[in-house]
């Protein structure tokens, strides 16, 4: 956090004057976008942690537009009697050989024969309850496609994707600091010294008479009933002196 008195004399000449809201706003910015990326994490960390499902990365555009490749897709442990028609289901003999594709038969014997939604034809092979990790319950969109660049070895994407987020890290705690937000940096006035056309610092800062927000009446009712009310306040503090001495 910085010292909004010297941030303010240094971002305070009028050809800056841009600077000031321009660095709240990109903080602002910055803080929406950690939040977002922060919310879809917990999406996969709090299952993960508390239900034991399991995150996999999607790396291929065969169930789209359902899920896409970067995609990440939490699983639920199942059993046989769960498995059926339209169930989302990932399989694989091996980690190397996982796919991620949805029932559509059920054959006699007892496996199952598969494809993707963006697919025209079945899968070759039909898929046998033990070759059968989970069901597929949750899609956590985006948030693993740095993982899926480095998988691909693109490393031009990543390194972007890092430097965004060194960015976005540099410049949300604009949002918070005071010295960047406009309207905190800003000096409160009185409404009623508005009205009162006392707001000014200096006398040629204030309104002239043929400008002035209350007609000649009402700024003089409305002097007497602010000094009126702090007379009151005044003769209430020294009866509360009186009290306590």
């Amino acid at each position: 956090m910085g010292n909004a008195h010297q941030l303010t004399g240094a971002l305070g000449s009028p050809t800056r004057a841009w600077l000031r809201p321009a660095l709240y706003a990109a903080g602002t910015v910055s803080m929406l976008a950690i939040s977002m990326v922060a919310s879809l994490a917990l999406w996969i960390a709090l299952p993960w942690a508390f239900l034991g499902w399991a995150p996999t990365l999607v790396t291929s555009g065969s169930m789209t537009p359902l899920v896409s490749p970067g995609d990440v897709v939490m699983i639920r442990p199942v059993s046989s009697a769960d498995l059926g028609p339209d169930t989302v289901v990932l399989y694989g003999r091996s980690e190397s050989d996982r796919i991620l594709h949805r029932i559509v038969e059920e054959l006699p014997d007892g496996t199952f024969r598969t494809r993707g939604d963006a697919n025209v034809d079945v899968d070759s092979a039909p898929v046998a309850v033990a070759d059968v990790r989970g069901a597929a319950v949750l899609a956590v969109p985006w948030i693993g496609r740095p993982s899926l660049w480095l998988h691909e070895g693109r490393a031009l994407p990543l390194a972007a994707a890092g430097i965004t987020l060194l960015v976005l890290l540099a410049l949300a705690p604009r949002a918070f600091d005071p010295a960047f937000d406009p309207w905190a940096a800003a000096q409160r006035v009185n409404p009623a010294e508005v009205l009162l056309d006392r707001a000014g610092a200096h006398p040629s800062d204030r309104r002239t008479d043929s400008s002035r927000l209350l007609s000649e009446d009402l700024h003089d009712l409305v002097h007497e009933r602010l000094a009126g009310q702090s007379g009151v306040a005044a003769a209430r503090t020294l009866q509360l002196l009186k009290g306590l001495s």
